[in-house]
Parts: structure tokens; sequence; C-alpha cells
């Protein structure tokens, strides 16, 4: 079939009932993707040979919220924002990578999609606007300086968290053998 063509590769994805709700490339690493699922995220590096698992995979979301959507900040390398039926959590991982560092519960309903608006005004704010559900809302957030200004040397910083973590999962695959 034709289909077959266009694809390079197939990565064996978590085994849930529905397909995965979100997929984003890293604006700062070109060979990171994003999945979002039902109660995880993950992060796949695309350019490992012979491997063909997340890199790095989320804690399961809390409470009984599901994920709906999410996003690689576009100004942090070391932020992703994860739409949820109740909220937004916000993950930066140069503050944590077991949990959310930051729980935003301000949805009215159930939030289906984001998006980043980037820089385009002089006093460099950025917003996030998002919809919901219910009713079809558009909500305008104004990220706040310490989600979308990033730190000294951060990509640096988060390029080497990542590096760890394709190490780990190799080693982990050596252990098994």
């Amino acid at each position: 079939p034709k289909f077959a063509e266009y694809v390079k590769h197939t990565y064996e994805s978590e085994k849930e009932y529905r397909p995965a709700l979100a997929l984003e490339r890293s604006p700062f690493f070109p060979n990171l993707i994003l999945t979002v699922h039902n109660f995880h995220y993950a992060i796949w590096k695309i350019d490992l040979e012979g491997y063909d698992k997340p890199i790095f995979k989320s804690s399961s979301t809390n409470n009984s919220a599901h994920n709906t959507c999410g996003a690689f900040s576009p100004t942090r390398p070391g932020v992703i924002f994860i739409t949820k039926t109740d909220g937004i959590d916000v993950w930066d991982f140069l503050d944590l990578s077991n949990k959310p560092s930051l729980t935003l519960n301000f949805a009215t309903s159930v939030i289906t999609y984001m998006r980043f608006q980037h820089y385009k005004h002089a006093d460099q704010r950025q917003y996030m606007a998002f919809g919901d559900e219910k009713e079809g809302t558009f909500f305008l957030w104004e990220v706040p300086q310490n989600l979308r200004q990033a730190q000294e040397n951060e990509e640096e910083n988060i390029q080497n968290f990542w590096d760890r973590e394709v190490k780990k999962c190799l080693f982990a695959i050596e252990q098994r053998e």
C-alpha cells in the first residue's frame, strides 16, 4: 500500500483504547517528540537506532482527571504544559521530573485545545490560548515570567537531562540481556 511508502518508522505506543491525544515536536530539540495519553505523557527521542520506546514517561495524572492535550513551552527548553479535564499541569524539569511543578485548577470545564502565542510584543509577554469542551469558550492566559523566560544555561542543562534519560534506558536494556 502507498501508506507504507511514507512511514519511516513506527513506535510501539502505550496500550490504550484511544489514540494519542497530542503529538508535539520540541522547539529546542528537534529529535524529541511529546505524546500525550489519557493519564500520562511520554517523551520520545526519534534518532535512537534500535530503540523504539519513550526515553521518559510521566507519572500518572492525579485524581480522576485525565489528560486532554499538551505542548512544549516555546520559550523554555525544560517546561511542558499538559492540559487535563480539570486544569493544567506545568512540568518544569529544572525543578522536578517526578511530578508537576505547578498545577493550575482554573478550568470551568474540560480543556480540549491549547496553543501558545509567540512573542510579538515589545513588553515580551507571552499568552497561552485554550478552549473548553462545554461551551466552546476561548480563554487567554498570560504565562508568568518564570514560566516564559529561560534560566541561565537552561538549554544545556535540559539537554544533559535528556542525555541521562537515554543512558538510563539503554542501561536498563543491557541489564535485561
